[in-house]
């Protein structure tokens, strides 16, 4: 069975010693590391600029999975975010306050709280406020939807949101798991998680779990939408991107979301896929294709 090691990693990029391979952050040059953006030692973002750039930039917003409770801004999650910078955009990688100790909504206001801080700081960094997007992975593709459908319309709103394997229905969340049969290690950790994160269970409480999900958000103003999706996921069905993927076209018609179906991928983090060139680099011509001006690669705009 393939893991993540199995990805075809840009070896200056990442540290294969660790069982699982991370990151490596040497090579950029230009990087502000552990920028705070509110008080809690979890409200924190790095800021990494390509070489050569050539400013104001796009930037992209990258937020990790892990359901609630778990990863950080420079694990795994990371990597995609380093052809961000190659092909011209700034990145941003964020942390969030985890479950249990900081409940729905407390991420989804955090990943607010850093998008306001990051279009602050705009002009010290050389941002574009109007090209900002954001790309989340799993919990991560929860949060960016949420915020990109919140903000919709407002002057905090986004240019695009990339979701990947993302939960978007927690009631169909864990109708799914109570009945899966077999995976007990997922089946487990989502029903724990999912009660951290909502500080109840989907079924007892189901208006908190309808507010946590995204098909209450969606309006006429929802940002464009990419949601990428492996069909043998096991942790969040792949229904979920369809189901979430018809209900914006409904609202906002055929071009508002692009949906990449995988065939025979699992979960984030299952395999090498979702940190893979061929499956990434549709994600920032996506983006590329939204941007006002548009970025080049190896610099700036």
């Amino acid at each position: 069975m393939k893991t993540i090691r199995d990805a075809q990693f840009v070896p200056a990029w990442i540290d294969m010693t660790p069982q699982v391979p991370e990151p490596r952050i040497d090579w950029i040059e230009e990087k502000y590391l552990d920028l705070a953006y509110g008080e809690d030692p979890l409200q924190r973002l790095d800021l990494y600029l390509p070489p050569r750039a050539e400013k104001p930039l796009p930037l992209v917003v990258l937020v990790h999975g892990g359901g609630f409770c778990l990863c950080d801004k420079r694990d795994w999650h990371l990597y995609p975010g380093f052809y961000a910078l190659r092909e011209g955009f700034a990145l941003a990688s964020v942390n969030y306050r985890l479950a249990p100790a900081a409940r729905f909504p407390a991420p989804v206001e955090d990943l607010k709280a850093a998008l306001r801080f990051l279009r602050a700081q705009a002009g010290r960094y050389g941002l574009r406020t109007q090209d900002v997007f954001l790309y989340g992975t799993s919990a991560g593709g929860n949060l960016v939807t949420l915020v990109g459908l919140q903000t919709a319309g407002t002057p905090e709103a986004v240019a695009g949101v990339a979701a990947l394997c993302p939960l978007l229905d927690f009631e169909n969340q864990w109708a799914y798991m109570q009945a899966m049969e077999g995976e007990a290690a997922v089946r487990e950790m989502f029903l724990a998680s999912a009660v951290q994160y909502l500080g109840a269970a989907p079924n007892e409480d189901a208006p908190l779990a309808r507010r946590a999900g995204a098909r209450e958000y969606i309006t006429v103003k929802a940002p464009p939408f990419y949601l990428q999706h492996g069909t043998l996921d096991p942790a969040v069905p792949v229904e979920q991107a369809r189901e979430f993927a018809a209900q914006l076209r409904a609202v906002c018609g055929g071009s508002a979301v692009t949906l990449d179906l995988m065939e025979r991928v699992a979960h984030a983090g299952g395999g090498p896929e979702f940190l893979e060139e061929e499956h990434i680099l549709p994600i920032l011509g996506f983006f590329r294709g939204l941007c006002r001006e548009t970025p080049q690669k190896e610099g700036g705009c």
